[in-house]
């Protein structure tokens, strides 16, 4: 006695991709409520980073399916890979510093939020000492809070990662 099988290759391509689409939604779930919570926390998350994340997908293509998460800020790279020691001048500032003379108080000033003294705050650069002025960002670590998630949420559905996109 024998049995025959005989599969439909369009029905099991199409049950296929259905299967692949709601992991793939699933995944970007979890991605993205992850890094919401990676990004919110911190010291100095106030939490424009975290509503900006958003999923995009899942998408049907014929090499598979696919999705994407992630920010369209400009400071998000930054905050999830990190910053190296970096100057920080204002907007309209040619670059270089000027110090002291009359013009001194003409020059472009940076606007900020300075939450140890509780106010508005306006420097030519930052800190506001003439010592440090190529000193201003001291640098920082990377959150990681698009790859971190990604990784656990694979490892979660025995997904490998290889590689990521950013």
């Amino acid at each position: 006695m024998a049995a025959t099988v005989r599969i439909n290759r369009a029905s099991a391509f199409v049950q296929s991709r259905e299967l692949a689409r709601k992991l793939v939604r699933q995944v970007l779930y979890e991605v993205e409520f992850a890094a919401k919570i990676m990004a919110r926390t911190g010291a100095y998350s106030v939490g424009n980073l975290s509503d900006s994340i958003h999923s995009e997908g899942p998408n049907i293509t014929p090499l598979g399916v696919s999705g994407r998460v992630g920010s369209k800020l400009k400071y998000a790279r930054a905050v999830h890979d990190g910053a190296k020691r970096h100057a920080i001048y204002p907007k309209g500032h040619k670059g270089g510093a000027r110090f002291g003379g009359w013009e001194s108080h003409q020059r472009p000033q940076l606007k900020f939020f300075w939450r140890k003294k509780g106010r508005i705050a306006y420097f030519p650069q930052i800190p506001g000492s003439v010592a440090t002025v190529l000193e201003s960002h001291p640098g920082q670590k990377g959150k990681q809070y698009l790859t971190e998630p990604l990784r656990r949420s694979a490892r979660l559905h025995n997904m490998h990662v290889e590689t990521i996109d950013l």
